[in-house]
């Protein structure tokens, strides 16, 4: 089964990537450094018959050696790269909320949700497939102090508008078979925050129509939805669909990340005529 990991933490990676290829020299000289005190440490505590105490010493200093550079490592790159921190609180966000809805789905309080859908402008955090009132889109976001209410409703909304269209096409696509199992294209917004900030989030706060709510306080909003009941057949084909067209997104996706960006048609107009030129034979 394919593994969809948010889109935060799949930059995250991608410029932990990045970076690990511009200190690479600096990187092997360090991991040498520490394969090479490895090597001294373990030869002098083995130089002496060891006993219970020399073992556990000899696993707790090759434990140090390894952890404190990866440590260093680590923080060395969050410091040089301020925008992988905000990639960093962003997955945490939607991990997190992933989380919280495997708990709601526990308790009975939805069918299920598909996370990170990939879409040519944006994606989706979470499109949940509640028991009541049909589809959520859920935007999370990890803040400290959640001054950017404004900035959040109206990417709250855009998502909403985003999964709207994905419940239309589906609903066209399968208009006619499965005409019987679509749930009406009407998706409700939520925008769920994480991190310090949600200790802020008053319960039932509202901003241009979309509803905040804290992270620990998700599953009871959960609880309250209303709306038409939604069957577990319809639930369960609407789901597939949704799995399938995340499928469908990614895959594409990949196919683009893979393949050469075009040639502009004036390089392409200049290419053409220096291979002319280096095909003509002198006169």
């Amino acid at each position: 089964m394919a593994k969809y990991s948010p889109f935060p933490r799949r930059e995250y990676r991608g410029q932990f990537r990045l970076w690990v290829a511009r200190h690479r020299k600096l990187l092997f000289a360090t991991g040498s450094g520490v394969v090479a005190l490895l090597i001294v440490e373990t030869a002098l505590l083995l130089a002496e018959p060891l006993g219970p105490f020399r073992w556990w010493l000899l696993g707790v200093l090759q434990c140090v050696v390894v952890a404190v550079p990866l440590h260093i490592v680590s923080v060395a790159f969050l410091v040089q790269e301020q925008a992988a921190i905000r990639q960093l609180r962003g997955a945490w966000g939607e991990e997190a909320t992933r989380d919280e809805l495997e708990r709601a789905q526990r308790k009975g309080l939805i069918w299920g949700w598909v996370d990170s859908i990939n879409l040519e402008i944006g994606d989706l955090d979470h499109l949940v497939v509640a028991r009541e009132g049909g589809l959520v889109a859920i935007d999370s976001k990890w803040r400290s102090d959640g001054t950017d209410v404004h900035e959040m409703a109206r990417s709250a909304s855009r998502a909403r508008t985003r999964a709207e269209g994905i419940a239309i096409g589906l609903h066209k696509r399968e208009k006619g078979s499965h005409r019987a199992r679509q749930l009406p294209p009407m998706v409700k917004p939520l925008v769920v925050i994480w991190g310090p900030a949600q200790h802020r989030v008053t319960e039932g706060y509202e901003l241009d129509g979309i509803p905040f709510v804290a992270g620990r306080n998700l599953v009871c909003w959960l609880a309250q939805i209303s709306g038409d009941a939604v069957d577990e057949a319809t639930a369960a084909d609407v789901l597939r669909q949704l799995q399938n067209f995340r499928a469908g997104a990614w895959a594409s996706n990949r196919s683009r990340q893979s393949s050469p960006p075009p040639v502009p048609h004036s390089c392409r107009r200049r290419i053409q005529k220096e291979a002319k030129e280096m095909t003509k034979t002198p006169g």
